[in-house]
This record gives structure tokens, C-alpha cells and sequence, in this order.
């Protein structure tokens, strides 16, 4: 039974004479395929090689792969056809598809790590939010006088309102400035 091989990493200049006279040290091979480009003409950088035996196309496998063609070192395999996955089952005959082995997604790199703020409000059940705590409600406050977003404080959105409410109120009856 006749064996297909993959030949890769060719160099663009490599003619089919060239690459029939590699196999030939190993054996006639049955049929050689360069692909070429329509337009050029030129090698795309691969070929495939049908050998007569599958014990010739792993003595193919052995003695070409990594050799030196054209000052380029050529990579031989075993032909996977277009799909790359395989049509034969675990004991080599024909039967169903290899599995895809799918690899882990990739995960983004965090290059600064944000500190994580929690809800001061939620660790400590005792702590009100109180238009009259003018030390607590500054901490939410920016350097205008403007109230801090949820991202910046970490508070829930139900204690973010309360905050927010409470500084407004703060502010309208003096007890802080609107602005620094």
C-alpha cells in the first residue's frame, strides 16, 4: 500500500528534480507533487511524496527529515491530509477522526494589578453613613469636591447612593465645601 509523505521547509528555488533526487537515495518514490505558485511558477515550499511501501516511507521519514537541500534543512512527515487532524482510529485502520486536542484560552497579563477596595460599610456592620461624619464622607470625595465613582471606592451601588446622598446633604447645609 502506497504511503504519502509531507515535505516542508523547502527552499522556493528547489525543482522537482532536485527534491526526486533526494528521495532516490532511499527509493523511487511513486509520485512527487511540488506545489508551485499559478502566477510565478516559483515553489511554494512544499511538496508531497508518494512512497511505494509504508516501510519505505519511514526509512524516508529517518534518513531525509532535517537533511540539507538547498542549504535549507527539509522537514519530512507522514501526510495528515487538508484537515490535519487524521482520518485513522487509535490501532491505525481507518474508522473515526482523532479527537482535536483544544489548548487552554489564553489569559490576558495584567500589568498593573488594581488594588481591590472593599465596602467599609459591609466589613464592619456597626459603621452608618451620616451627612454629619465629615471624616468619612471626605474619604469619597476628590480634591473639587466631586464624589468619587464606584471604581475608585469599592462601595456597593446601594452604599455608593447613600454616600453620594449624604455628601450632597453635607454640602447644601455648609458642613463641606464644594470645592477646595
Amino acid at each position: 500500500m502506497k504511503k504519502k509523505l509531507f515535505v516542508s521547509n523547502l527552499d522556493f528555488e528547489v525543482t522537482e528534480e532536485q527534491l526526486l533526487e533526494a528521495f532516490k537515495a532511499v527509493e523511487e518514490p511513486a509520485s512527487l507533487t511540488l506545489a508551485t505558485d499559478r502566477e510565478t511558477g516559483r515553489s511554494k515550499g512544499f511538496a508531497f511524496v508518494e512512497m511505494s511501501s509504508e516501510e519505505v516511507a519511514k526509512r524516508a521519514i529517518e534518513e531525509l527529515n532535517e537533511k540539507q537541500l538547498n542549504g535549507r534543512p527539509i522537514r519530512v512527515c507522514e501526510d495528515r491530509g487538508k484537515g490535519g487532524g487524521g482520518s485513522f482510529s487509535k490501532d491505525g485502520g481507518p474508522g473515526e477522526r482523532k479527537q482535536r486536542e483544544y489548548l487552554p484560552p489564553i489569559q490576558r497579563m495584567q500589568l498593573f494589578r488594581r488594588k481591590r477596595k472593599l465596602d467599609p460599610f459591609l466589613e464592619d456592620p456597626t459603621k452608618t453613613i451620616d451627612y454629619r461624619d465629615i471624616a468619612l464622607l471626605s474619604k469619597f470625595v476628590s480634591d473639587r469636591g466631586k464624589i468619587l465613582s464606584r471604581r475608585m471606592t469599592g462601595l456597593t451601588a446601594y452604599n455608593q447612593r447613600k454616600v453620594a446622598k449624604a455628601v450632597k446633604r453635607a454640602q447644601s447645609l455648609g458642613l463641606m465645601p464644594y470645592s477646595n
